[in-house]
């Protein structure tokens, strides 16, 4: 007879670390046969430098491209909706000439002062 594992849909929490642990360990074993295979070649100086330097860039355009991908804004990110606008229509814009640090250190003064 056959015993089945009944998975509780209580431990799911469980049951995904598990998945993610046994992949982790995959990509591990993948990895180290992938090195004992390299090892195999037998290649020369040069072509391991060549093979370094690939897997080098390859590694550093994609994690470019991650990068990129979460800072890429559009313009439609940057618009407010007309929520957000309607306590903006009151504040009138600081002039050219204001000093922050005078303004910082008069609001001090009449703070603390």
């Amino acid at each position: 007879m056959r015993e089945t594992t009944r998975i509780n849909p209580n431990q799911t929490t469980n049951y995904t670390n598990y998945t993610k642990r046994q992949t982790t360990n995959m990509n591990a074993v993948s990895l180290n046969n992938l090195w004992t295979y390299i090892q195999s070649l037998m290649l020369s100086a040069s072509n391991q430098e060549w093979l370094a330097d690939h897997l080098y860039k390859c590694a550093k355009e994609k994690r470019a491209a991650k990068q990129t991908a979460k800072l890429r804004l559009t313009q439609e990110d940057l618009k407010l909706s007309p929520e957000m606008l309607e306590p903006l229509k009151h504040i009138t814009p600081l002039p050219k000439d204001f000093d922050f640090d005078k303004a910082r250190a008069d609001y001090l003064m009449q703070k603390y002062g």
